[in-house]
């Protein structure tokens, strides 16, 4: 079986032992829930994949479950990046250079404005996505770029 976890308002929560549900159309969502005590209450559940929402007694509360696997993609998708190895910063979008704001040799931290790209009259400002020393500046004002040109190598 795959272990679970179920999150309210971002909080996790345990499953309450000797509760049960039975699902009365489970097509529907509709189902009773069971307490150890005999007592039941009529729920609705809609929702998939990773967001789910419970409506019981009128309230209808938010429900975020996840297996393992999810919970360690989710991880690491929030996880910061190693500070290990050089990296290249590429631009995300064609446009021209209008301002540049480091030099080699400058410690940036993460999200310093690094550099700014002009498209379609709107200013796109390049953002350090981690902490470092410029080691290599490979634009220059003025400048026009492609999508994928190396603008600057983070050490």
């Amino acid at each position: 079986m795959t272990d679970y976890e179920a999150r309210v308002a971002g909080e996790p929560i345990e499953a309450a032992e000797g509760w049960q549900i039975d699902w009365a159309d489970r097509a529907e969502g509709i189902a009773r829930v069971a307490s150890p005590e005999g007592t039941s209450e009529l729920v609705v559940v809609d929702g998939g994949d990773e967001d789910w929402w419970v409506t019981m007694r009128g309230r209808r509360i938010g429900v975020v479950v996840r297996s393992w696997r999810e919970r360690a993609l989710a991880a690491a998708a929030l996880a910061p990046t190693s500070s290990g190895g050089p990296i290249t910063v590429t631009a995300t979008l064609p446009g021209l250079i209008v301002a540049v704001a480091v030099g080699i040799g400058d410690e940036v931290e993460a999200g310093f404005s690094i550099l700014t790209i002009e498209a379609m009259k709107m200013q796109n400002e390049v953002r350090a996505p981690r902490a470092g020393r410029i080691s290599e500046v490979s634009v220059s004002v003025g400048q026009a770029v492609a999508t994928g040109a190396p603008l600057v190598r983070l050490e």
